[in-house]
C-alpha cells in the first residue's frame, strides 16, 4: 500500500469533514450551561477610595477628620494635600507646623514670606489600594485627623485626602 502524497492536506480535509458531520454549535471551548443556569464571571476585588476635604475661612485653623473605621479596621490614606494661601495683606509664616493624630505624628513644616497672594501647596501620594501602597493609620478603630497650624491673619488653609478603611 502506498502512503499519502500530501499527509497535512489529508489531515486538514479529515478535520473539515468531521466538523461538518458534528454540525455547527456543537463544538465549543467551554462546557455548556446546565438548563436554567446563568453565566457568572468572578469580578476582581476592588477597593474604592473615598475623597474628603476641609477648608477653613481666612484667619481660621483647619482640621480634616477621617472618620473612625469599625473596630479592628484601619484608615488607609492614599493621597493627602495641604494648602496655605495668603490674601492681599500677607502675614509672615515662619516654621509653621501641621499636626496629626493616629498617623505616626505626620507633620508638614513650611514658611511663607509676607508677600501678597502667595501660596504653599504640598501633595503626598502614598499609593493606590490595588498596589497596597496606601499609608496605614497607627491604631485600629480610631479616627485620623490632620490639623493646620494656628490661625493667622490673612491666611486660608485646606486639607484634601483620599482614603479607605480596611484590615
Amino acid at each position: 500500500m502506498k502512503g499519502f502524497k500530501y499527509p497535512i492536506l489529508s489531515l486538514a480535509a479529515l478535520v473539515l469533514v468531521g466538523a461538518m458531520l458534528v454540525g455547527p454549535g456543537r463544538i465549543s471551548a467551554q462546557s455548556p450551561l446546565p438548563a436554567g443556569g446563568s453565566l457568572v464571571q468572578a469580578a476582581p476585588a476592588q477597593t474604592a477610595v473615598i475623597p474628603i476635604s476641609s477648608t477653613a475661612a481666612v484667619n481660621n485653623q483647619v482640621t480634616l477628620t477621617i472618620p473612625a473605621p469599625p473596630p479592628g479596621m484601619y484608615n488607609y490614606v492614599c493621597y493627602l494635600h495641604y494648602g496655605a494661601h495668603q490674601d492681599g495683606t500677607a502675614t509672615v509664616q515662619t516654621n509653621a507646623v501641621t499636626t496629626s493624630t493616629n498617623f505616626n505624628s505626620f507633620a508638614v513644616k513650611y514658611s511663607l514670606t509676607a508677600t501678597a497672594t502667595i501660596n504653599y501647596d504640598k501633595d503626598f501620594a502614598f499609593g493606590a489600594p490595588a498596589t497596597g501602597g496606601c499609608a496605614k493609620s497607627t491604631s485600629p478603630g480610631t479616627a485620623t485627623t490632620f490639623v493646620g497650624p494656628a490661625a493667622a491673619a490673612n491666611l486660608a488653609q485646606e486639607w484634601h485626602a483620599t482614603y479607605y478603611q480596611g484590615f
